[in-house]
């Protein structure tokens, strides 16, 4: 049965299907964070949209977790 966990992370460890606030906008990433350069990641959101930002930027992401 799954369930949700909240952490504390960098834009660097975003994983697909993570939801986080950002600029504002409540987001669902489509994917992991992709790097661009060395400072900044890439992250696509479902629905459409994207984002570039500093990889080392903090957010509060909703996590489902499939237990074992």
């Amino acid at each position: 049965m799954p369930f949700t966990i909240v952490e504390n992370i960098t834009a660097r460890q975003v994983r697909g299907g993570d939801v986080f606030v950002l600029h504002g906008h409540k987001r669902v990433a489509d994917g992991p964070a992709w790097p661009n350069g060395r400072r900044t990641v890439h992250i696509r959101f479902q629905g459409g949209g994207d984002a570039y930002i500093r990889a080392n930027y903090p957010l509060t992401v909703t996590r489902t977790v499939a237990t074992a």
